[in-house]
């Protein structure tokens, strides 16, 4: 194929937190082409993937693809995606060759219009709730302190009742290679996205996370410190949320990381 054009933008010049928006890569070749199979997608570790759409659009001139990614970002700041990469065997020499694209840093700002106005409505309503409580709270006081003296004049005192005070039970420690070591083995069993998940959920239990957390939250625990294991939760959140085409790769890739670490 002979590549003319390979490029990465996006539709917001300054999206919102938790306001989805879109990834968009282009690529022209001149030959005529049903999809691109070589095409390989930078790691999202900072953005949540949502979803995806490709088309591919054939004309006198070559082939045009488009593919669309929905993203949302859960903090503010700068954010760099690296370039895309295409590899191609190039018409005019025959040679394999390794295209890339920009890379693109967007500034992500804070809460739309739209979140700040909901939280605001959210923080009345909350104003009021408590408020609210705290009237009940006085009222179930004052007929409280009513029927504990009615009950003092009615009855004479019981003998106190002695109370017995139970130790906390302590948590159980677990070793982090055996949670590394069952992650292994079920990311072995079943290299599919849904094994991803699973290997995901027991290695953020190991560092005290959930399912729940974004990747940014769960790198900020004490407990994830240690470069390899931040290393092994990209790794496994790539697995977990990235395109079909590059499922098996990024499977792998979880799989070698926990082999290293378990060693």
């Amino acid at each position: 194929m002979t590549v003319t054009q390979l490029t990465l933008a996006s539709d917001a010049a300054t999206p919102h937190i938790e306001v989805p928006f879109h990834l968009i890569i282009t690529a022209h070749v001149r030959q005529r082409v049903a999809e691109l199979d070589n095409l390989d997608l930078p790691i999202l570790a900072e953005l949540e993937l949502l979803g995806s759409e490709r088309t591919t659009v054939a004309s006198r001139s070559g082939s045009t693809y488009r593919e669309t990614i929905t993203v949302v970002a859960h903090h503010s700041g700068a954010i760099t995606i690296a370039p895309v990469t295409l590899d191609a065997v190039d018409a005019r020499d025959g040679k394999a060759k390794r295209y890339f694209s920009n890379s693109l840093t967007i500034q992500v700002a804070g809460p739309g219009a739209a979140i700040v106005a909901a939280d605001d409505a959210w923080q009345g309503m909350r104003a009021l709730a408590e408020a609210l409580l705290r009237l009940l709270v006085i009222v179930i006081g004052i007929v409280g302190v009513v029927f504990l003296i009615v009950a003092l004049i009615r009855r004479r005192p019981s003998p106190p009742v002695p109370v017995v005070t139970l130790a906390p039970a302590k948590p159980i420690a677990r070793d982090p290679k055996v949670a590394l070591q069952e992650a292994l083995e079920t990311l072995r069993r079943e290299r599919t996205r849904a094994g991803a998940m699973r290997a995901r959920s027991i290695v953020r239990r190991m560092v005290g996370a959930s399912d729940a957390e974004t990747l940014a939250d769960v790198l900020q625990r004490p407990l994830a410190a240690d470069p390899s294991l931040r290393d092994l939760l990209r790794a496994l959140e790539r697995a977990g949320f990235t395109y079909d085409a590059d499922l098996n790769v990024a499977v792998a890739a979880a799989i070698a990381q926990l082999e290293r670490m378990t060693r």
